[in-house]
């Protein structure tokens, strides 16, 4: 019996922290689960796979194989928790042969005639299968996938019979609820002093790091860290903060409050098994309103894209934050709030349930993603690149609905301005989850402009805070 995958589960843990004034995230109990994907291989009426039989090996291999595929990348993040199945007996289907000819517009054609063959042989939505994943021939587009946010679907272009790996986690991660992550540079680790520059912060695959494990926000958005790993920091004091996908027991995301509803997430990611091979360093998120899935990585003014924080402030809300220490389990990590200076060598204190605002949107199901305004690249090597818009295509753009048939798979958010789910920085409010170039190094694209709107409102309103605290002190 397949349970639904948007559920938020936790299992009970015992708190090991050096720590002062700490409180544990609330958590919701449930079974482990899966997700049933239905990957269908699908030729164009005019133009199909060179070697469907190798294309059929090669997803087999991505999707579903012991090595590095869908169901191990979600089987080691969420720690056994979640894990994505095989929805039919042979694994991998196909190829069928679309009536629609070869194109990047048409998804929503594409999936119709997708989703109507694989009914003809039985398989039906909900019944046998939760996700559909169609395998298309290489086509020259500038996406090498697209996915449903919130929704079902996800779309793969393949090059010589193959598919990339990182392409289908980012996609699959667009289905699970979450949008593009667009970083925030912070000058000297100024929290006030942020830019909203559009490039993506490499710590998901969601950031288009393919070798990366969810970030905490996105951990703690799914109910995969358990209720002892998210503490609340409620007082100065000196913390230990465990590896994110280590084997030590003790906190996992220690979340610092900023005031104005708003909140700093810290993590600490090292190489652990398949996972973080590029990555070693306490990585920090702007949490907005308890929002976890839309949280926004910080990163300091340096051009090497994967380094970690090492101090953090913010003069106006009067908190400060320092790495001190860092070891193979855990880094060490000062935290002053209203302006007092951390304690040495604080004992652990009680931990003590902070009031829950916990991010548990309704789910709602996204038929077919909107076709975009244009392939305006988010350039994610580390350096940032313009954001430029084309104009709509508003045919294509009139073929993407949206269906009131809740989905078994996640929890999108559903306050959009739009009114659509996937409104996050990069992706903004038009369900859209586009993976640019050819999918071995991910060039994410947003879509429109409100993504970058929104950063910089979420900037000025942190200024206009500073100016009018700086003017209250006087």
């Amino acid at each position: 019996m397949h349970t639904r995958t948007g559920r938020i589960l936790a299992v009970a843990a015992s708190l090991t922290a050096l720590a002062v004034g700490a409180s544990a995230s609330p958590a919701a109990a449930d079974d482990a689960k899966t997700g049933r994907v239905l990957v269908v291989v699908a030729n164009f009426a005019d133009r199909a796979h060179s070697d469907p039989e190798a294309m059929r090996a090669d997803a087999l291999d991505k999707y579903f194989g012991p090595g590095d595929s869908l169901s191990t990348y979600f089987s080691e993040t969420s720690r056994g928790r979640f894990t994505f199945v095989p929805a039919a007996k042979e694994k991998v289907i196909g190829p069928l042969t679309l009536h629609q000819k070869a194109g990047c517009s048409n998804l929503r054609g594409v999936r119709e005639d997708a989703e109507a063959q694989v009914a003809a042989m039985g398989l039906e939505r909900k019944k046998d299968w939760d996700h559909l994943s169609i395998v298309l021939p290489n086509i020259s587009c500038y996406w090498s996938g697209m996915g449903s946010v919130g929704g079902r679907f996800t779309w793969l272009n393949t090059k010589n019979n193959t598919v990339s790996e990182t392409t289908i986690r980012h996609e699959f991660g667009h289905n699970i609820g979450f949008g593009h992550q667009v970083r925030y540079k912070c000058k000297d680790g100024d929290l006030v002093d942020c830019n909203d520059r559009a490039a993506v912060a490499g710590r998901s695959p969601m950031g288009g790091n393919g070798g990366a494990g969810l970030s905490a926000n996105q951990l703690i958005r799914m109910g995969w860290l358990e209720t002892a790993e998210h503490q609340r920091v409620t007082g100065s004091g000196t913390f230990s903060l465990k590896h994110l996908y280590g084997s030590q027991n003790g906190t996992r995301a220690l979340e610092i409050p900023m005031g104005d509803k708003q909140s700093l997430l810290l993590e600490y990611r090292r190489p652990s098994g398949h996972l973080d091979k590029n990555l070693d360093g306490v990585y920090a998120y702007r949490v907005d309103d308890g929002k976890y899935h839309t949280a926004v990585p910080i990163v300091l003014d340096t051009t090497d894209r994967n380094a970690g924080v090492t101090e953090l402030r913010d003069d106006a809300a009067k908190v400060t934050v320092k790495v001190t220490g860092q070891t193979d389990d855990a880094a060490t990590i000062a935290v002053g709030l209203d302006g007092k200076t951390p304690a040495k060598d604080a004992a652990p204190s009680t931990a003590v349930a902070p009031e829950d605002t916990a991010d548990t949107t309704t789910p709602m199901e996204v038929t077919d993603p909107a076709v975009p305004t244009g392939p305006g690249d988010v350039d994610e090597t580390g350096t940032d690149s313009a954001h430029q818009h084309a104009a709509q295509d508003e045919a294509t753009q009139n073929e993407a609905t949206q269906e009131g048939d809740a989905t078994d798979t996640a929890q999108p958010s559903t306050d959009a301005p739009s009114g659509k789910v996937g409104h996050t920085p990069g992706l903004p409010g038009q369900n859209l989850a586009a993976t640019g170039s050819d999918g071995t190094t991910l060039t994410l694209t947003a879509i429109g402009g409100t993504g970058l709107v929104l950063g910089g409102a979420f900037v000025a309103a942190r200024r206009a805070r500073s100016r009018r605290r700086a003017t209250q002190s006087l």
